[in-house]
Parts: structure tokens; sequence; C-alpha cells
């Protein structure tokens, strides 16, 4: 009996990791901030933030600017998601994909977010970084940009 318990556990976690990495549709995106959105998925309403970037708040220097640009990068396009799981504000945490582009990079390559170094797993972002401050792209144009982490604890 046991053994038939921990069959079906195991075969359910499986379909619910599966699930949380599958492609999801997402229609009537609305833009939050420059990492945030709102969306419908599966006839749902959802709130989905943006895994591994920051984006600047909307008060604070270039808020608006990335959050533009985010929702340019997501104006009626095809939009998909892939589901990371969920934070403790109960935001579905994830990557989105404009026509098969990786919009949270996008964020990062083109200088409207930072990598957020507390829970960044993919370290190709810091080379997109990199190369956007290099090229002085975006929020990079500022002379000293300070990051959303470092604004909120002042705020």
């Amino acid at each position: 009996m046991t053994e038939f318990i921990k069959t079906i556990f195991l075969s359910v976690l499986c379909l619910s990791v599966g699930f949380l990495n599958a492609y999801t549709p997402l229609v009537n995106v609305q833009v939050v901030d420059g990492d945030t959105i709102r969306a419908e998925a599966d006839g749902r309403e959802i709130k989905i933030r943006l895994v591994e970037i920051d984006a600047p708040e909307m008060n604070q220097p270039f808020g608006a600017q990335s959050k533009n640009f985010l929702d340019n990068l997501l104006h009626e396009k095809k939009i998909t998601l892939i589901s990371e799981g969920q934070d403790r504000y109960g935001r579905v945490l994830g990557n989105l994909f404009s026509d098969e582009m990786n919009v949270n990079m996008l964020m990062v390559k083109y200088g409207f977010a930072w990598v957020y170094d507390r829970y960044a797993t993919n370290l190709t972002l810091y080379e997109y970084q990199d190369e956007a401050k290099e090229q002085r792209l975006g929020l990079w144009r500022s002379k000293n940009p300070i990051p959303p982490w470092v604004w909120r604890r002042k705020k």
C-alpha cells in the first residue's frame, strides 16, 4: 500500500512540475511597471513578476521609461509565460516571451532593468547588463543609477 501511495505522490509531483514549466499563453496583458504585468491565463486573471530582473520603481528615475519599454515589447504580440512558482505576495514568477523572444532578457539587454542579484540564476543576464552599461543604454545613461532594491530601502 505504501508503494502505491509513493507512486501516486511522485506522479502528482511530476505533473505539477511539468505544469509550472509549461508555456502558458497570456491574453489581455496590462503592464503594471517594468517588471510586473497583469494578464489572463486559462480564463483567470493573474499578476506576474518577471524573474531574475528588477526594474526601477515607478516613483524612481527611469521607472516610467522602463514600464513603457516593457509595454512596447508586449503590445499586440503573442505572449507566453514559463512559470517558476509564486512569491510571498501571491504573484506568479516567471519568464515572459514576446513572439518567442525572452522579455526578461530584453529588459536587461536594453538597460531598462537590473539583474536581480539576489535571485539571478541565468548568468548570461550579467553579460547583457555589462553590454548595456558599456553602451550607456537606458538607465545606464545616468551617472549613478540607484538599483531598485536600494531605492526601496531608502523609501
